[in-house]
């Protein structure tokens, strides 16, 4: 799928669904006033302002900045193992992500950016001001050349501290590699988008293909036969399972997008069912 026939699809499944990706927005314990509300059954009780309530004789409670909107990083965690699928790419599955969660933000009124880390550099964007910036930003990424290219991620700390405010951060990549955010669940709220891909399940495609290591540029010759693919989906569920402990102990939130994936419906649930 190339990148103008992913917009229309995503802009159509987030701007044409009444609930969207994110459901109701939640709210936050920033200090940055915004506006009194006059309290109704929906507001918490506790956030009565009741110096203002004396005043006008009626109760009003404080809606803050960040309980209006939302500081929402998607961060593009790139090397060449994405560059990787027996139906699409990794990273064309992580595109549709980018662009569903893009979308959504931008819908929900909420305050979204978005970044990479490319071996030991990192881009982080400025607030998107409209859908075009997550449009752009799509074609950014889709142009860049992944082949060949290892993950290092030693930056990533540095990304840490390029993101002063309190926000939703989240990490789309494979994760076949080890990687700490355990510095930015202190912080911040983290989830990890983990681009899968069929075969990794097991599923037969043919009686031989030829694989290519996009990150050492090595071609090899592999029987995909069911023994061989089951070893693979072993060796591939243990690297993940390293850093799946590691987000458990630290409430790192995470969720697989399989190629055959309905990524819109499986980023649903799993918001609304927070």
């Amino acid at each position: 799928m190339d990148i103008e026939t992913l917009i229309i699809k995503t802009k159509k499944e987030v701007f044409s669904n009444s609930v969207g990706v994110y459901g109701t927005n939640v709210s936050g314990e920033g200090y940055d006033f915004l506006e009194l509300k006059e309290y109704d059954f929906e507001s918490d009780a506790k956030k009565i302002d009741w110096l203002i309530s004396a005043k006008m004789q009626k109760p009003y409670v404080r809606i803050n900045q960040e309980e209006k909107r939302r500081n929402i990083v998607a961060v593009f965690l790139l090397s060449g193992s994405l560059f990787f699928g027996s139906k699409r790419l990794k990273i064309e599955t992580l595109l549709e992500a980018f662009a569903i969660l893009g979308f959504s933000s931008i819908k929900s009124g909420d305050i979204f950016r978005s970044g990479y880390i490319l071996q030991n550099s990192i881009k982080l964007s400025l607030p998107y001001k409209n859908i075009f910036n997550v449009e752009e930003e799509l074609y950014n990424i889709d142009s860049l050349k992944l082949v060949g290219i290892k993950p290092a991620f030693n930056s990533i700390n540095e990304l840490f501290y390029a993101i002063k405010e309190k926000s939703f951060v989240i990490f789309l990549g494979d994760f076949l590699y080890d990687i700490d955010l355990t510095l930015f669940s202190q912080k911040h709220e983290i989830l990890a988008v983990v681009a899968r891909d069929s075969i990794e399940k097991g599923i037969k495609t043919g009686d031989e293909a030829e694989l290519v290591d996009n990150e050492n540029l090595k071609n090899i010759n592999y029987m995909l036969n069911s023994k061989n693919l089951k070893k693979y989906g072993k060796n591939i569920e243990k690297e993940l399972q390293k850093n799946y402990i590691k987000f458990r102990e630290n409430a790192i939130g995470f969720i697989e997008v399989f190629d055959n994936d309905n990524i819109f419906i499986k980023l649903q649930h799993y918001f609304l069912g927070r």
